[in-house]
């Protein structure tokens, strides 16, 4: 499962080039002048996060519900070191807040 996760990751990190390297010939072509360039840049961009988000979505779906199953199981079977590991890292968190 995680060979194929890795798989898949790598193919989104080459499409994810070959789409910056079309954005890039895309902005060296014809360039609108202003706020229209701005604006078609920016939703350039916005499309192709999204895209990529939803990807990574798909790809990562799996492998959360394993973790899920496996932490639920944790729980059921040893709640006392869960708990207090759960409360560590909140303690943790709260105290690295405070001092900022």
């Amino acid at each position: 499962m995680e060979d194929e996760l890795l798989a898949e990751l790598e193919n989104l990190r080459e499409e994810n080039k070959i789409l910056r390297d079309s954005l890039v010939e895309v902005r060296t072509d014809g360039q609108p002048e202003g706020d229209d360039k701005l604006k078609n840049i920016v939703q350039e961009l916005g499309g192709l996060l999204q895209s990529s988000v939803e990807k990574a979505k798909e790809a990562v779906g799996p492998g959360t519900e394993k973790l899920t199953e496996s932490i639920s199981r944790q729980m059921v079977e040893n709640p006392v070191p869960l708990l207090l590991a759960a409360f560590g890292a909140g303690f943790l968190a709260g105290h690295g807040l405070n001092r900022k």
